[in-house]
């Protein structure tokens, strides 16, 4: 019988998505919700958490930093495996694991109790993040890559939203446990839709031997109109990888695009969970109601929302433009943070042009990492982007509390805020003189 040959590239590069791939960003999306409010829940219950507890500043920041101390971890360590043994079942492990653990810290007794397991929520996390982007890069024509991997994004963002809401209802009445319990429901109702509905990779069963029959049942789902059977051969325009390792990621010139992807990310990082922690915070020293404060603090993320622009900014005009406007809008939108003080209108506006800046900034830098890496070694490019990262989230929450401890106002932790949203607007702005330099060099070719 002859063999037939069928290129899963150009299946997946046509124009029109199918409805098996939006099933694919769907569920993704679902994860980013989840990974949203696990993530983002610390910052809200931390003014009734310290009140109840008597946590000095210190301890604060210590509580801050256990969970993306553990989202470090599992990006830098748990993310990759994924390119070994599979995007599906280290997503699947990843959700039940921060599920369980959100749940577990909720009953914890002390404080270290509590950071240990907000620890391990952080591990599941961290590993989640960069095998949803990847995933969803990997199951979307190359045109519209981006602006999928944005169209995800705003699953975090609107987790993000979402545990405001509740922690605004819940908080007041039964205390900060609530809304870890919530959240950790949420995450553990979700696990059995994605043990039913959650696929593989194609491209990465594509590039494995291993795992030709298993593709080959995908693509009868993405292209129905395609024969394939077992007889098929698999084109792929790319080629596996016998060892991957974070050497990979500075061959064949990624070496500028993944030092400016690090830099953009760490201090993206530090400043998206120095004001997620603080803010709340911030607000109630200004003398504004807790339901008030976190509704505020609400808004940064409901900015965010709108700023996932950015991403489809990438796939429209380039990584750079979009990278070096969001940031600089996030650091005078910081700036402002600072100098409204107690106006509630002005604070509101100021936070809400801070989550479009800052975290607008973060979906383009996330589109970038996720075009940047071909798919052997994606979750390691992805992973060790938001690992690096991760370790700013945990530097920014940190200081901060030590600089309060030591009398600086959070006022002036929001000014010393802009700093790193400039860092990461000219790091945005050095990607377009890499990309103009290659121009030219093709040019002279």
């Amino acid at each position: 019988m002859p063999t037939t040959l069928v290129n899963v590239t150009e299946i997946l590069d046509r124009p029109k998505l199918s409805a098996f791939q939006k099933l694919v960003a769907g569920l993704c999306m679902a994860i980013m919700f989840v990974e949203g409010i696990s993530a983002q829940s610390a910052g809200y219950v931390a003014p009734d958490l310290r009140e109840a507890w008597h946590l000095t500043p210190s301890e604060l920041g210590t509580f801050f930093s256990s969970v993306l101390f553990g989202l470090m971890l599992g990006g830098l360590f748990v993310a990759p495996l994924a390119d070994r043994v599979g995007r599906r079942p280290i997503l699947i492990g990843c959700v039940g694991l921060f599920g369980i653990c959100s749940i577990a810290s909720a009953f914890s007794t002390s404080i270290a109790m509590l950071d240990g397991f907000r620890f391990l929520t952080g591990l599941g996390l961290g590993g989640a993040m960069p095998n949803a982007i990847a995933m969803t890069a990997e199951y979307s024509p190359q045109a519209r890559r981006s602006t999928m991997v944005a169209v995800i994004m705003t699953g975090f963002i609107l987790g993000s939203v979402a545990v405001g809401l509740m922690s605004a209802e819940l908080v007041p009445l039964w205390g900060w446990p609530s809304v870890f319990v919530a959240g950790g429901l949420l995450a553990l109702l979700l696990l059995p839709v994605l043990m039913v509905a959650l696929p593989e990779s194609v491209r990465y069963l594509a590039l494995h031997d291993s795992g030709r029959s298993a593709a080959v049942q995908l693509l009868m789902r993405l292209a129905p109109d395609v024969e394939v059977d077992a007889n098929t051969r698999l084109i792929i325009e790319e080629h596996s990888a016998s060892r991957v390792s974070v050497l990979t990621l500075f061959r064949d010139r990624r070496a500028r695009t993944t030092a400016l992807l690090w830099l953009i990310y760490f201090m993206s990082l530090l400043n998206l969970y120095l004001i997620a922690s603080w803010l709340t915070t911030h607000v109630r020293a200004e003398g504004i109601d807790l339901g008030t404060a976190i509704i505020v603090g609400t808004m940064f993320q409901v900015g965010g929302a709108f700023g996932a622009v950015f991403g489809w900014m990438v796939d429209k005009s380039g990584p750079s433009r979009a990278i070096f406007i969001a940031y600089l809008i996030g650091a005078v939108a910081i700036a402002c943070i600072g100098l409204a003080e107690a106006n509630l209108v002005m604070l509101t506006l100021s936070v809400f042009a801070a989550g479009f800046g800052i975290i607008g900034g973060q979906t383009a830098a996330n589109a970038l990492a996720a075009i940047s890496y071909p798919t052997q070694i994606r979750s390691s490019g992805v992973g060790w982007a938001v690992g690096i990262g991760r370790a700013g989230s945990i530097v920014g929450p940190g200081l901060a509390g030590i600089l309060v401890e030591a009398g600086i106002s959070t006022q002036d932790i929001f000014y010393l805020a802009i700093i790193p949203a400039l860092c990461a607007s000219a790091a945005g702005a050095a990607l377009g003189l890499r990309r103009s330099t290659r121009i030219k060099e093709r040019a002279a070719a």
